[in-house]
């Protein structure tokens, strides 16, 4: 669908507007939203839970080549970490959600990896290394996805899952402005 505004990034209009409703098994209905430029190819893709949820932490130990084909329906405010490759990949303002699996999740971490520039070649080396171990089922790990929003899931049958706790939810970056509508000072009387 066409809409009548300008891209966000080359100010040139129209901008495009897609949207799909995708069942999930064992999760439930989500839209996949994607606005794109024809004129400069800016993209951006989101997922959106139809459903109101709580903040949650999957996780999913990663123990074969088996679980690479485990679905992840990460959201544009979900975070992804795999401790044992020190990798966090935090929500930002253009954050994209994603359907894949846990191989695509390895995947685009490892292009990260790849696109780095560093002076410490060999521990870029040994990740790239360690990522594709895991892809292979010689290496375990665990993957985990926050969401306080509660729009992300890991969907196999060893994905543990449990709300966030308010410590945790403080941490976490959302991906988009949120304001404190709290007491200003002035009423602090």
């Amino acid at each position: 669908m066409q809409i009548d505004s300008s891209c966000p990034a080359c100010s040139i209009k129209p901008i495009y507007y897609n949207t799909v409703t995708i069942d999930v098994p064992y999760f439930g209905e989500i839209i996949q939203t994607t606005m794109f430029c024809k004129k400069c190819g800016y993209k951006h893709s989101d997922i959106i839970i139809t459903a109101i949820n709580e903040p949650i932490r999957y996780e999913y130990p990663i123990t074969s080549e088996k679980d690479m084909f485990v679905r992840v329906v990460r959201s544009s405010s979900g975070t992804i970490s795999i401790p044992e490759l020190g990798a966090t990949v935090e929500p930002g303002p253009i954050s994209d959600g994603f359907v894949s699996n846990i191989e695509g999740v390895l995947e685009r971490i490892k292009n990260v990896i790849q696109d780095i520039q560093t002076k410490n070649t060999k521990k870029k080396k040994d990740v790239l290394k360690k990522i594709e171990k895991i892809v292979e089922g010689k290496e375990k790990a665990t993957l985990i996805i926050d969401d306080p929003l509660g729009n992300s899931a890991i969907i196999g049958k060893k994905a543990k899952k449990r709300k966030l706790t308010d410590n945790e939810l403080k941490k976490l970056k959302t991906g988009m402005m949120v304001f404190d509508m709290g007491k200003s000072k002035k009423d602090n009387h």
